[in-house]
């Protein structure tokens, strides 16, 4: 099943939807809560009880949806599969994020990349705990972007780069999940871009904590989320930069598993349903492994197999803006 959101003109405002698509016709969108709307009114529902109860199921953000666990997923599966022309969404609309994250982590669980980063950015070997853990930091889950949007530069940067990552989703809320069992709390994968603004992050993280200024302006995701029972196990990893090739990767290199990330993100503490986690950059996958920068202007695409292209266009930096005073140490 493939899972996406889209606004809709309405008489009140945009209004973003869910929709979905069954593996067989990928770009035939359903919209969820019609969908619903229509099988509530064949059981005998009123016309206003069936508007209000599928609204209710089926609101326009997808972690809210997603707090109604299988009713909400039962209701996607049985749209997936209507023919029911009434509930077709438009091709025209436009797609936002498709999911709109309570919360989101970023990994690094390819080593290339790692090792890779490392001796660009440092010029030393990678930390031995990146072989012992899976390692990852807390993102702004409110500066998450969609297809088509454009990425803002910040002006405390000059050197702004991408990252092909798988996005996992989170579909159900677990604590302590074991590997094996993480499969049944995922609803899908998508594509993710960790953008990342490397000269401020690199000072940043000097500190000893994680990126902060370095991620938080923005990061994107899309077009859509793939259940796992409609990928293969190996995916493969592209990104184009004004349309030339400049990453080639595959999801078959990632050192730790789909099913430990989602173990060790819910080791002692909970996992919501909604949580977007990143799975780290694919080897050669960002600028900084490639020796090359995106400049302002530059339209980013990314894709992976069976999920689809995430396309963004960088911004233009602003004028100027604030910036703390150095301080003398006492």
């Amino acid at each position: 099943m493939h899972l996406a959101r889209i606004v809709l003109d309405t008489v009140d405002g945009p209004e973003a939807r869910i929709v979905v698509a069954p593996d067989q016709a990928p770009h035939r969108f359903i919209d969820v809560r019609a969908a619903e709307r229509l099988r509530l009114l064949r059981l005998g529902a009123s016309d206003a009880g069936a508007k209000r109860l599928a609204a209710a199921l089926v609101p326009g953000s997808l972690s809210r949806a997603l707090e109604g666990g299988d009713a909400f997923i039962e209701a996607a599966r049985a749209a997936a599969e209507s023919n029911d022309e009434a509930a077709f969404a438009p091709g025209s609309a436009r797609l936002l994020a498709p999911i709109d994250p309570v919360a989101y982590r970023d990994f690094m669980a390819f080593e290339e990349h790692f090792v890779t980063a490392a001796r660009k950015l440092r010029g030393a070997e990678p930390a031995p705990v990146l072989y012992e853990l899976p390692v990852s930091y807390f993102g702004n889950a409110h500066a998450v972007l969609g297809p088509d949007d454009e990425i803002p530069w910040p002006h405390y940067s000059e050197h702004m780069d991408y990252e092909l990552e798988l996005g996992i989703v989170i579909g159900s809320s677990g604590r302590n999940i074991a590997p094996e069992d993480a499969r049944r709390h995922i609803l899908g994968l998508t594509v993710f871009n960790d953008f990342s603004a490397r000269d401020i992050q690199a000072r940043e993280m000097s500190g000893g904590l994680g990126p902060s200024k370095g991620k938080h302006f923005a990061s994107a995701v899309g077009p859509r989320i793939v259940t796992l029972d409609a990928l293969p196990d190996a995916l493969r990893m592209t990104a184009r930069v004004n349309g030339e090739l400049w990453s080639d990767g595959s999801s078959a290199t990632i050192m730790w598993s789909i099913g430990e990330l989602v173990a060790w993100a819910s080791t002692s503490e909970p996992l919501i349903a909604g949580t977007l986690l990143g799975s780290g950059t694919v080897g050669g996958g960002c600028g900084v492994e490639l020796g090359r920068e995106l400049r302002p202007g530059d339209v980013v695409e990314l894709e992976i197999a069976g999920i689809g292209v995430l396309r963004n266009r960088l911004g233009r930096p602003p004028a100027g803006g604030w910036m703390p005073s150095p301080r003398t140490p006492s």
